[in-house]
């Protein structure tokens, strides 16, 4: 089986087999339309560390608007949960001075056996982790909602996977 790493050179760009994401604020603009950015991106290497701590599945725990967390659809965690998410991305961030973490991010069976994996830099993780705490807690002081868009990989490895 041939084992295919993320390639920390191309953190910001997406690569085949590999999660991602972003989040924003949101907020309601003019004539009473939802309005969103796009102000923390997720790279692969942040997205498979997110997964592998648990964290999505802990986030997918809270009560969201719009879901679910971690399907490749936004989801909106209101103003009212984003203390318990901030404090969920703490928890996280002391998960990374214990060591070197190592995850699977997908198997693919056709056309050639393939596994994909992550060997995680925990530097860009904590920046990524920090910047989402940033932006939950500048989003509840102001009232806003948040929207957090987690995608495990292409559609074409999608329908691949084991």
């Amino acid at each position: 089986m041939e084992i295919v790493y993320f390639d920390h050179a191309r953190t910001g760009e997406a690569q085949e087999g590999f999660g991602r994401g972003d989040a924003g604020k949101v907020w309601l603009g003019k004539n009473d339309i939802f309005e969103s950015d796009s102000s923390v991106l997720v790279s692969g290497n942040s997205y498979h560390a997110l997964v592998g701590h648990g964290v999505v599945a802990r986030l997918a725990a809270l009560p969201v608007h719009f879901g679910p967390i971690g399907e490749g659809r936004d989801a909106v965690l209101q103003p009212s949960v984003l203390e318990d998410a901030v404090q969920i991305l703490y928890d996280a961030d002391r998960m990374t001075y214990c060591g070197t973490f190592e995850f699977c991010a997908a198997t693919v069976r056709l056309p050639t056996p393939c596994e994909y994996r992550v060997v995680v830099d925990n530097r860009e993780y904590q920046r990524t982790l920090a910047r989402l705490q940033f932006l939950m807690s500048s989003a509840a002081r102001e009232g806003h909602a948040v929207r957090l868009r987690l995608s495990e990989g292409g559609d074409d490895l999608t329908r691949a996977l084991v």
